[in-house]
């Protein structure tokens, strides 16, 4: 996953790339920018990565949810995407289909971020997926690290921020609560997303899916992770002094074993420059070492925020009937979001480098 961050401002950047685009591209932006569709738009950015980290309590919560997250990122990915806008097309032009839409077009900029920036994250911190347990969780540490520096870095390039300025979760809170007390997702973007899995992973959906298909009900593996994901962001806040503390007590207690400080984004001044590779240095897609690039992280950013622009756009023609479902997987079916290549699986992914 590239960093939470990177995907909510790789959006704000394709806002502002569409608003100097065609009249029709203009038409997206002013969508986007729609205070009612604004929050769902964001929410779409981080959707495939809600299933990730956030039940780690409960052992059996957290193998569903893996489950998910890795169908979300390795398989019919473009599938997901199609379904999504299918159901759309069948549904009546009211505000909440207009939820659907701005969530699928935050979900098409998730994947394009993914597909252009993970071949870089992986190469620069190590084997994720190795079967030995010590080498991957290593990999994922250094991941997670690598994200969130990249994300701090991010910031200060565009904005001049700090990660103590910086409230990511008011971009995707979607939350009220239900008449039983619990907090729940926008029901619509619920029942959506659920819906859309049955149709693109139907044997996945009947052997894995926590939850009803008739309301949200305690344990939902959408709900639930959702509520997880924007409690574990909240919990861990970056901006939050008490918390860096916190974190810092626990690995000088443990010598850092936990390495717990990596929940969080560093400042500017703790960030290992060699992350953003301003200078171009050459790295290999990790599932294909015949495919090389020198990009810097800043200049995928922009390449993803770039090739985001038209895919969505893309997308908006295919819901004013302009475009055919087959071109569409034509041009990109097949894609898995952590190889960042068509056809290629993590079981493919052989070259590394961590810094």
């Amino acid at each position: 996953m590239a960093g939470k961050i990177t995907h909510v401002e790789v959006l704000t950047q394709v806002k502002k790339k569409l608003e100097h685009g065609t009249s029709e591209q203009k038409k997206i932006a002013e969508f986007l920018y729609r205070a009612s569709n604004r929050k769902y738009g964001y929410v779409g950015t981080i959707a495939p990565d809600i299933f990730y980290y956030y039940h780690f309590l409960s052992r059996e919560k957290n193998e569903i949810s893996q489950i998910w997250g890795d169908l979300h990122h390795h398989k019919n990915v473009t599938q997901l995407v199609l379904n999504f806008l299918d159901i759309i097309l069948d549904s009546e032009e009211t505000v909440y289909r207009d939820k659907l839409i701005a969530f699928t077009l935050g979900y098409i900029c998730h994947c394009v971020v993914d597909v252009i920036t993970h071949p870089y994250i992986f190469y620069i911190s190590g084997d994720y997926y190795n079967k030995d347990p010590k080498i991957s969780l290593e990999a994922q540490q250094n991941h997670m690290k690598v994200e969130f520096a990249l994300d701090s870095y991010l910031l200060d390039n565009r904005w001049g921020m700090s990660p103590k300025e910086y409230d990511f979760t008011h971009y995707i809170d979607i939350v009220s609560r239900g008449r039983d007390g619990r907090l729940k997702m926008d029901p619509i973007i619920w029942l959506f997303w659920q819906q859309a899995l049955k149709l693109t992973f139907p044997e996945e959906f009947q052997k894995y899916y926590l939850g009803s298909e008739k309301k949200i009900i305690p344990m939902d593996i959408i709900n639930d992770s959702y509520i997880g994901y924007l409690r574990f962001q909240n919990l861990l806040d970056s901006r939050s002094d008490l918390i860096r503390g916190i974190l810092k007590f626990f690995d000088t207690i443990t010598l850092n074993m936990l390495r717990s400080s990596v929940l969080l984004m560093p400042f500017k001044e703790n960030i290992d420059p060699r992350v953003m590779n301003l200078e171009e240095k050459e790295w290999y897609f990790p599932a294909d070492v015949s495919q090389k690039r020198n990009c810097s992280f800043i200049t995928l950013v922009n390449n993803a925020a770039n090739t985001a622009k038209d895919v969505i756009t893309t997308a908006w023609d295919y819901l004013k009937n302009n475009v055919k479902r087959e071109t569409i997987l034509n041009e990109y079916g097949g894609y898995n979001l952590d190889t960042g290549l068509r056809y290629q699986s993590i079981h493919d992914m052989k070259e590394f480098a961590p810094l």
